[in-house]
């Protein structure tokens, strides 16, 4: 659940879901839920973060590679599964 990972809807700054669609925090302090803040997928601009994520923050990853798998949902699921430690 959300409020397990984010204390506060401040604390998350974007996601997305498993469709690359985006989605926002709401709730209290302790109690963070997500919800869809659009039905659009927004697959470039996920790809687009992961990217960014990679080269700037990863950077005790091996390769420092987003994966490149051309399906939208595989892609989400490799970058789940090679989850990086900062």
């Amino acid at each position: 659940m959300a409020n397990e990972l984010i204390e506060s809807v401040g604390e998350f700054v974007a996601g997305y879901d498993g469709r690359g669609r985006p989605v926002r925090g709401c709730g209290e302090p302790g109690k963070v839920t997500l919800a869809l803040a659009s039905e659009e997928e927004r697959a470039a601009e996920l790809r687009a973060r992961v990217e960014h994520y990679y080269l700037v923050f990863a950077a005790r990853h091996p390769t420092r590679v987003p994966p490149e798998e051309a399906s939208l949902v595989a892609f989400i699921r490799a970058v789940a599964e090679d989850w990086v430690d900062e």
